[in-house]
């Protein structure tokens, strides 16, 4: 029995039950048609968002909700947010299950190892109808989400690289709902490439039908998120513009039932009953957009929140946004007239529920749960590659390391790779260097002296970007050097084995840099260097403004797996040495 069908058939009901709107209530309403003999159709959306594949039960903070009445509660994981949906689907005809975005890249690593496939099966099982794209669905690439995400198409090597085998045994098959994003376009054809919109017909227990339609619209400027960064490839439009359009568009297809699935949200300073948001981007799309649209739903920020705004047409419509992680999903009710097709407003209620951990959980999220962590557990486990002794992430006295060392040579490799023309060199910044590899044996059974794990490569860099090769003038370049000063703080930026850079932390503030040199040559101001980095500093940001650049982008598959696929490729790894900065005193 699928999941939406197992919703309908449970008894149980939530403590809060809705009380649907009486007739006098929906007759008062401005859009209700006296004349018609048909009864309102009753209509049910559960909405979730950012759920980033979170499927476990979380731990700490993640795993609290305080209440309106100073209660705390104990939220989330996979199995209990199925059930509460099941319950609160309970006796409703009409009911309909919707994301707003960012199923995936979620930091559990039981679905990181299988590329979101473990999310998919868990969405597909709670029988999603539908999902908004929000940015972190294009995290590796438009073509990753299409081919592979909703059509299952494999990458690699099965059960290796993708297409792992589901908790029921069979073959990955991709996702069994669409996904809309009206303001997503390629780059430079300006093409959609994804749905706008997406319509159900709900019925009423008189046989009268009506069309639901749902608009899904992600970030602005999701391009430029170092997570998804897709610069020269995707552009993502205005928000307002997109809606009025797809609205048009479904008022003109039979659609006037309309919920706007919007990855936009505001910070809620109140608790997720309550609103108190001082604005935000999706208060002012909510405020703006045609009055065609009666709901409008929120995420992208992890803050949960119940609101209502005026429309330009003077009326009441909500503003959900249902948090994140699987700790809370929206409840939104409401009927149509079967002689307009449109929503009474009167009718109207949208509420957060906690996905609390006092009743029975799904028992077969549970399994699924189970399955991808043991798949998890040995792909952790499996040798990736050699090493001859530590390489560490201590600096010396210039503030260079071996393993900055090595992963600038790696993204070299990488930006090379991944990029027509090259590399020219390769930098990166400390929080890219996050662990050693060092050559004794750790806790894991699997591991040897010398051994390094699928999972200690993983956890030796990467930030859940990816690696931008960019063009970079010389100038720019050594100012991005002079930048290493930050206040107070020296953040060292590590270089690839063909460059050297000279400082004298001494000499005033943008003179410290010496020389820079590429292949032996000092570097030019006027040419232009392809510079392979992480998406964050080709953006510009941890305090590296120089370095942005949008010429003649590329980027590599995201950094944890372009990292893997580059140990992969090596022979026995051994410790680079620390000789390419020179400073005539120590730095820091």
């Amino acid at each position: 029995m699928s999941k939406r069908l197992a919703g309908v058939v449970l008894t149980a009901f939530l403590s809060a039950t809705f009380v649907a709107p009486t007739a006098t209530a929906a007759a008062s309403d401005p859009t209700y048609d006296p004349t018609n003999q048909a009864n309102p159709i009753d209509v049910q959306v559960l909405a979730i968002t950012d759920l980033h594949g979170y499927l476990a039960p979380t731990t700490g903070a993640d795993a609290t909700l305080p209440t309106a009445d100073g209660q705390t509660l104990t939220v989330g994981g996979g199995a209990f947010l199925s059930a509460h949906l099941d319950r609160a689907a309970s006796g409703q005809a009409n009911s309909i299950r919707v994301s707003n975005g960012d199923n995936f890249s979620g930091w559990p690593w039981q679905v990181m190892f299988s590329r979101d496939e473990a999310t998919i099966e868990y969405l597909n099982h709670i029988g999603l109808d539908v999902s908004s794209v929000g940015n972190h669905e294009v995290d590796v690439s438009l073509d990753f989400l299409t081919p592979h995400m909703t059509d299952g198409e494999c990458l690699g090597e099965p059960g290796v690289d993708s297409c792992f085998p589901t908790s029921t045994g069979e073959p990955f098959t991709g996702a069994r709902f669409p996904f809309l994003a009206a303001n997503l376009r390629t780059a430079p054809t300006g093409q959609r490439p994804l749905a706008s919109s997406w319509v159900d017909t709900v019925r009423g227990a008189d046989g009268s039908e009506a069309r639901v339609g749902f608009i899904g619209v992600m970030p602005p400027d999701t391009e430029r998120v170092f997570s998804s960064y897709q610069v020269g490839g995707l552009v993502t439009t205005d928000l307002a513009a997109a809606v009025d359009r797809s609205a048009a568009e479904l008022q003109a297809d039979g659609a006037e039932a309309i919920v706007l699935l919007a990855h936009e949200g505001a910070t809620n300073r109140a608790t997720y009953e309550a609103c108190d948001t001082a604005g935000g981007p999706i208060m002012r799309l909510a405020e703006q957009v045609t009055p065609a649209v009666d709901v409008v739903i929120g995420g992208h920020w992890h803050s949960a929140a119940t609101c209502t705004v005026t429309d330009p047409a003077g009326q009441q419509r909500p503003v959900l946004t249902p948090g994140h992680h699987g700790r809370t999903f929206g409840d939104i009710r409401f009927q149509i007239d079967p002689s307009t097709g449109d929503v009474l407003r009167s009718s109207l209620s949208a509420r957060n529920v906690p996905v609390t951990r006092d009743i029975a959980p799904d028992p077969e999220v549970v399994s699924m749960v189970q399955h991808w962590e043991a798949w998890a557990a040995r792909r952790w486990a499996e040798p990736i590659g050699t090493v001859t002794e530590d390489i560490t992430r201590a600096r010396d006295e210039s503030g260079e390391s071996a393993m900055g060392n090595l992963v600038a040579d790696a993204y070299r490799d990488i930006g090379t790779w991944s990029s027509p023309g090259g590399a020219d060199l390769a930098l990166t910044d400390p929080s890219h260097v996050r662990n050693p590899l060092t050559y004794a044996a750790g806790a894991n059974p699997a591991d040897s002296n010398g051994t390094v794990l699928f999972g200690e490569s993983w956890s030796a860099t990467g930030r859940a970007g990816s690696i931008v090769t960019v063009s970079v003038s010389g100038h720019d370049l050594r100012e991005a050097f002079e930048q290493q000063w930050q206040g107070s703080t020296f953040v060292p930026l590590s270089v690839s084995d063909n460059v050297e850079v000279s400082i004298d932390p001494w000499l005033l503030a943008g003179e410290r840099v010496v020389q820079v040199t590429v292949d032996g040559k000092p570097i030019k101001p006027n040419r232009n260097y392809r510079v392979a980095m992480p998406s964050r500093l080709a953006l510009g940001l941890d305090g590296f403004p120089a370095l942005k650049s949008e010429v003649n982008p590329t980027r590599s598959d995201m950094d944890y797996w372009a990292f893997q696929q580059w140990m992969e490729r090596q022979d026995t790894l051994s410790a680079p040495a620390t000789d390419r900065v020179h400073t005539t005193t120590p730095v820091g």
